[in-house]
């Protein structure tokens, strides 16, 4: 059986080495999905054992961080240790943040201060000394570097720090925990305690029992603190889960791709042994009439096929190596922890295995046919599939002749038809989906930004004391300014968990409708749920809300998603939160002012020099939402030519394979057509047209599918993210796009793929 198996690989090479191609294909992606599923995680647990990262952190003011709040924390069930450490705790603007302005909570711990739980390691340090020592996050993606200044806002003043170094923490991660952690020396920590007052806080790191679940502990933590407040509550499943978002995705969506091009691959498989056997019928039935059985012949024609898919899925493991660390280095930036991806022998066993596995059971289908092949019925020519599918004569075929025998070529071969509408169908898919995420990644990147982000203005005014309703009224009066509302971010407790409450009297006047279903809150006794509380909490139902000392019910009546802050959010008015904290009537209330993005700029010098009185700073959100929407663009834009240049290189593969194996098959009645004054270019165009009709129909279908079915799966792809409602438009005219786009190239590449047919010879065949 070796000969016959040689003799297989001589006489098909070709289409072996296409088949290989695109198993090189699955292999990379999938091997890379897998690599990245089974190293991203352990490398996180590991990092986070090697700094001990603690599983709680609960954050109390430095007032109420009594004997009494320890014993509290040291008896609550699941607690196994507990360190305490002076913070500060603060609402801070970092200046030139990637460019911008940006605002997030910071804590500043003590760098002099012994720690055994949330230890930092240090990755790189200054020249000389420093006073603040950042996080790799901060570092990376806030674009700063040992030696430079950073400038932080904090309490209506800017503190002026040189950055001594950066050092990897597991405690905070990145944006998505809502806190950034920085150190300063001991002396430099003074002076900001001095300076600060109001935000000397106590930090508690406790360890959880063996067993306990995190979440758990930090429920009960803060309901049994909830008289002495804890503006900071978090554990590390909760963190892990943040800062692991991308990696899901970007697995997730290469386990996609790969499965379809693996479809792709079966499908090639089964045609092309299908075709196999019907080409050589004859050869086999000798082959039985010389005593061979039918699981002889089966196993030589499978073996090629296994070979190759073993090579070409090492090799393809093998590039996935060069692949992986630059998708590696994507999810390190957005995680906030060092990862440098490597070979995992798991994922290349699991590749080999399953690639190995589907091929020679597809192989095994394409074979089957063989076990009933009768030795004289084959060397006669007479076969089951000529007996159940009869080609209709020229006569009978509709048009002239070109036309007739076209017809009669498209209608000739059910089974090549069915691998090129598949092929057509399934390329379509792809394309328009990447077709949508470039058309709302680029052409209108605010649909992207605004599906991952909340609310966000052109500008944020920060009033004065009592001076919100004035300092509105003149910032209306700019030329330019579209709308200005009130949008305050609060905290309150709920099911014994801190989270953030929007706060605000106009949630239908903002842009981006973070809603997905019910209502937002209208009174002072409504309020809507993030979407991690809404199974817990059904519209109609009450839930209890706590600040500092005071509970009160309020009736749910819609629900809203916060992807950074993992649906743990809510929604109030102004008189909702009132109820909980009557000083918040009288405090200065967050102010977004809307206007066009080229007029930013314009607007905040405007603020700045008729409101001066009555703001005390002013944040330009546009510069902030451009930087993100060029990083979110860039990113998406290649991982739509990515899947564009998969669809072309898919369907370049499949058609030639189909082409060179309709010419071997047909080689003969080419050979006729020539000689009845056929030439080879018409000959050529007919090929190409005989696979059109089944072209056309895949991409028709895969467009109607892709237009009802791209607003569901993309939702579908968000929502592993925590995305409830997206904002992706999805314009008919995409999917129509891709499927002309298709059928266009792919006919370019079937009559290119024709070419071998001038050198088909009337006399050649004659005188074989």
């Amino acid at each position: 059986m070796r000969t016959l198996a040689l003799h297989q690989w001589r006489r098909n090479k070709g289409s072996f080495l296409g088949f290989g191609a695109i198993i090189l294909i699955a292999a990379c992606m999938l091997g890379s999905a897998l690599t990245l599923l089974c190293t991203v995680g352990p490398r996180y647990t590991a990092l986070a054992d090697e700094l001990h990262t603690a599983d709680v952190d609960i954050v109390v003011p430095r007032t109420a961080a009594t004997a009494d709040v320890r014993d509290v924390i040291d008896r609550t069930t699941g607690v196994a240790a507990v360190e305490p450490h002076d913070v500060l705790l603060m609402d801070a603007q970092i200046h030139d943040f990637r460019g911008t302005d940006f605002a997030i909570r910071t804590m500043i711990t003590d760098a002099d201060a012994p720690r055994t739980l949330n230890q930092t390691r240090v990755l790189a340090t200054a020249a000389g000394s420093g006073d603040l020592t950042i996080a790799q996050y901060t570092a990376q993606f806030g674009q700063f570097a040992p030696g430079e200044r950073i400038e932080l806002r904090i309490g209506g003043h800017d503190e002026l720090f040189r950055i001594a170094g950066v050092v990897e923490e597991m405690e905070f991660g990145n944006a998505g925990s809502q806190i950034l952690a920085f150190s300063a020396p001991a002396a430099r920590f003074a002076r900001l305690e001095r300076a600060y007052p109001q935000a000397r806080m106590t930090e508690y790191a406790v360890s959880v029992s063996a067993g306990a679940d995190p979440r758990a502990v930090r429920s009960r933590l803060e309901r049994a603190l909830a008289q002495a407040g804890t503006p900071v509550a978090i554990d590390a499943s909760s963190v892990r889960a943040t800062r692991m978002m991308v990696s899901r995705l970007i697995i997730l969506i290469l386990v996609v791709f790969a499965v379809l091009v693996t479809v792709v691959i079966l499908a090639l498989c089964t045609f092309h042994i299908r075709n196999i056997v019907e080409t050589d019928r004859t050869d086999m039935g000798v082959l039985k009439a010389l005593g061979y059985t039918g699981q002889m012949i089966s196993h030589a024609m499978m073996a090629p096929y296994l070979l190759v898919c073993v090579g070409a899925t090492v090799i393809g493991l093998a590039l996935s190596t060069l692949a992986t660390p630059a998708i590696g280095s994507l999810i390190a930036l957005q995680a906030g922890f060092t990862f440098h991806a490597q070979a995992d022998a798991r994922a290349w066993l699991i590749t080999i295995a399953a690639l190995a596995g589907v091929t020679l059971l597809f192989a095994w289908i394409g074979v089957r046919s063989l076990r009933a092949l009768q030795p004289i019925e084959a060397i006669r020519g007479i076969s089951a599939r000529s007996q159940r599918h009869t080609v209709r004569p020229l006569n009978r075929m509709p048009g002239n002749v070109r036309t007739a025998i076209s017809l009669q070529q498209a209608a000739a071969s059910p089974s090549r038809n069915l691998l090129v509408g598949c092929m057509a169908f399934l390329m379509t898919l792809i394309v328009s989906f990447a077709a949508v995420l470039t058309y709302n990644a680029t052409v209108t990147p605010g649909n992207l930004y605004n599906t991952l982000s909340t609310e966000t203005p052109q500008v944020v005014a920060t009033p004065s004391q009592r001076e919100t309703t004035e300092a509105m009224q003149r910032i209306r009066a700019i030329p330019g300014v579209q709308n200005v509302i009130a949008y305050t971010t609060a905290r309150v407790g709920i099911d014994g968990t801190q989270m953030p409450a929007f706060v605000s009297d106009d949630f239908d006047a903002t842009r981006n409708d973070i809603r997905y279903e019910g209502n937002h809150p209208a009174t002072a006794h409504e309020i809507a749920m993030g979407s991690a509380l809404a199974d817990a909490h059904p519209i109609g139902s009450k839930v209890t809300v706590s600040h500092g000392g005071t509970a009160l019910s309020y009736t749910v009546v819609g629900y809203t998603q916060s992807v950074n802050d993992g649906g743990t959010v809510c929604e109030l008015t102004n008189a909702g939160y009132t109820r909980l904290d009557p000083d918040f009537a009288h405090s200065p209330h967050t102010l977004y002012v809307y206007c066009d993005g080229a007029d930013t700029a314009r607007v905040i010098r405007a603020i700045e020099s008729t409101c001066a009185d009555l703001v005390t700073h002013t944040t330009d959100m546009e510069h902030m939402r451009e930087t993100s929407q060029q990083m979110y663009g860039s990113i998406m834009s290649a991982v739509s030519l990515a899947m564009l240049i998969l669809a072309i290189g898919l369907t370049g593969l499949v058609l030639m394979m189909v082409v060179r194996s309709t010419i071997v098959r047909e080689r003969r009645r080419f050979g006729i057509l020539k000689a009845l004054g056929y030439t080879s270019g018409q000959l050529m165009r007919q090929i190409a047209a005989a696979l059109m009709p089944a072209t056309a129909a895949g991409a028709v279908l895969g467009a109607l599918v892709a237009g009802m079915a791209a607003r569901p799966v993309t939702d579908a792809l968000f929502a592993t993210v925590g995305v409830m409602r997206s904002q992706f438009d999805h314009p008919a005219l995409l999917p129509i796009a891709a499927a002309l786009a298709l059928t266009a190239v792919q006919g370019a590449l079937a009559l290119g793929f024709t070419t071998p047919i001038r050198t088909i010879s009337p006399y050649q065949l004659i005188t074989e």
